[in-house]
């Protein structure tokens, strides 16, 4: 069944919940993250190849990737199965409620209403406005070459996501740095706006009454958490959240090809940074605004966004 944002707002509310990611600092976690699952009604929401890393299926599955498709899982391509080495029709096969970023998963409605059998809530996470991509793009670049600079509020009031990025000290490849690389020069995703659809961010501001919004994110972490938020879950406990992709994953526990691409590398301390503490910053005060508590489990993050605790 197709769900909306409407219908998960406050589902869970006051439910604690666990964010699991894939970053290694969620090692210690797997086990006593499960056992809360069973036996003490903790709600987990995990992502992408997270069957890789537990063996108990999380309540909710987030995917925003522009491979980790569900077209591609039903009619895998050559990277699918010899490359990545994913399970065929994966998320058919797992029946877990599927939320996807259908801004980087571009398969087509029709086929997604005939082919997924599991529940699922496909979500917008960057036509802020219901604006296209080179909507946005152009204003910006009007502002821009009026004011000459980068203090661009229109889309969440949010400047900080226009700013350039800098490669310096990395050995990213330059395409990592490219100015608003999440918006598409051809409108490839476009077609996906629907006019009474709002974006998960504008969602979470609109609920939390924030100020502002944050960015299209630089993580599907970042959506994960803020389905959490919307839930009504809390608190809410995050594991995993690394954005160091230097440390590798968590530890496999089906000899999963978890591919490392060494050409990002640095791209989320160096050149994301500021993007980042940013948007975890919006993210927790949005929080703070609906009474939700959010616990970073990885005491040795070189973000200083978010408080640290432990798991209860």
């Amino acid at each position: 069944m197709k769900l909306g944002l409407s219908d998960i707002i406050n589902k869970h509310k006051g439910v604690p919940c666990v964010v699991a990611l894939h970053g290694p600092s969620l090692n210690p976690f797997v086990d006593q993250i499960q056992e809360l699952q069973k036996n003490k009604n903790y709600l987990r929401i995990s992502v992408n190849e997270w069957y890789d890393f537990f063996n108990l299926n999380p309540d909710y599955w987030v995917v925003s990737n522009t491979e980790f498709t569900i077209k591609n899982s039903i009619f895998p391509n050559e990277a699918w199965d010899n490359y990545f080495q994913w399970p065929k029709d994966v998320f058919n096969q797992k029946n877990i409620p599927l939320l996807f970023n259908e801004t980087a998963d571009l398969t087509p409605e029709d086929f997604v209403g005939k082919y997924l059998k599991c529940d699922y809530l496909p979500y917008d996470a960057k036509h802020f406005k219901n604006h296209n991509c080179r909507e946005i793009l152009n204003n910006f670049r009007q502002y821009y070459e009026k004011h000459e600079n980068f203090a661009f509020k229109t889309y969440g009031n949010n400047e900080e996501m226009w700013k350039p990025l800098s490669l310096e000290g990395t050995n990213c490849h330059p395409s990592w740095a490219a100015f608003a690389s999440a918006w598409a020069r051809d409108n490839k995703c476009c077609h996906k706006i629907k006019s009474e659809r709002k974006t998960l961010q504008e969602t979470l501001q609109d609920v939390s009454g924030h100020s502002q919004h944050m960015g299209p994110g630089v993580s599907v972490a970042f959506h994960s958490l803020v389905f959490a938020i919307l839930m009504g879950c809390n608190p809410v406990y995050v594991g995993g959240l690394d954005l160091e992709m230097a440390k590798g994953y968590a530890k496999s526990i089906t000899n999963g090809r978890q591919v490392i691409n060494q050409g990002a590398i640095g791209h989320w301390k160096v050149i994301f940074n500021k993007i980042i503490q940013n948007d975890l910053r919006i993210l927790k005060e949005s929080a703070d605004l609906l009474g939700t508590e959010i616990i970073n489990l990885n005491t040795n993050a070189w973000y200083d966004t978010l408080p640290v605790g432990n798991l209860i």
